[in-house]
């Protein structure tokens, strides 16, 4: 079990060390500019020190400033040389490093148009597989992670991992908001749980993390801490018991739907609800 770190969470040993007090097994460190540049020898020798020390492991998730699935190759390109040093920067943490999170949505607004999204498809699968060479030539496992785009309009994902050695991040809250942000095409009868049963069916086998956090529906929000949204997590742990899951990020940002910022008090308390369903 293990919880997002970025770089608003500096100075990082006294984060790291306050995870290890509640008890988690590791973090996902976000690699947003001007990450992983500005980390030098000194620093990544007492991070990994840190883990060495606590008996923690690493993991990391791709910056969110970069789109190696956007259409304009320029772009695209550019993305790809960003990530190959993520990626460079992963391989110094080997042992202690765990998988590599990444996006796949190329965030353009054309992309609701289905001519559009279906030749976008097919440059973006060209993408996944230079992804899933270069995560074989550093042995990394690269999980790629849904994001707010609905079910129906996620077929990259899907061929993804159909066609390539990419896993899959079950974020929880992102499959349930992005149907509640396209009322339009989602069905009158679902529920949130119907939106999450049909991301299991469809990915169980490919699951390797899980991004855990509340929603609140009613205020679309999500990142909310555990148990302060509406999510029935009784019926949320059985759909995940489906999968094969290795590991779990308590991605709570918010206390509450008034949007405080968690404590690491209130992520003890998130920590220990989960605990209680593995």
């Amino acid at each position: 079990m293990g919880a997002p770190v970025w770089y608003g969470n500096r100075p990082f040993k006294r984060t790291i060390e306050e995870l290890y007090k509640l008890g988690l097994d590791y973090f996902e460190f976000s690699l947003d500019y001007p990450l992983p540049d500005c980390i030098k020898g000194v620093e990544r020798e007492e991070i990994k020190g840190l883990l060495e020390l606590f008996g923690m492991k690493i993991a990391f998730h791709s910056p969110l400033d970069i789109a190696v699935a956007h259409p304009r190759d320029e772009l695209a390109d550019a993305s790809m040389t960003v990530l190959r040093r993520c990626m460079e920067f992963y391989v110094d943490f080997m042992p202690l490093s765990l998988y590599y999170n990444l996006h796949l949505n190329p965030r353009v607004s054309t992309f609701k148009l289905e001519d559009v999204r279906e030749g976008l498809k097919i440059k973006a699968l060209g993408r996944c597989e230079e992804i899933a060479k270069m995560a074989s030539e550093f042995d990394i496992p690269v999980s790629v992670e849904n994001d707010l785009v609905p079910f129906e309009w996620s077929d990259l994902i899907f061929d993804a991992l159909s066609y390539t050695k990419l896993y899959f991040t079950f974020d929880v809250g992102h499959a349930i908001m992005a149907e509640v942000h396209h009322p339009r095409i989602k069905r009158r009868e679902d529920s949130y749980l119907d939106y999450l049963k049909r991301w299991v069916e469809k990915c169980r086998d490919k699951i390797l993390v899980v991004h855990l956090h509340d929603c609140s529906l009613t205020e679309k929000q999500d990142h909310l801490s555990i148990g302060r949204g509406e999510l029935d997590f009784d019926a949320v742990f059985r759909l995940l018991k489906r999968t094969n899951c290795k590991y779990m990020v308590i991605e709570t940002f918010w206390r509450n739907k008034e949007k405080e910022e968690m404590s690491y008090e209130e992520l003890m308390r998130n920590v220990e609800f989960c605990r209680g369903y593995l």
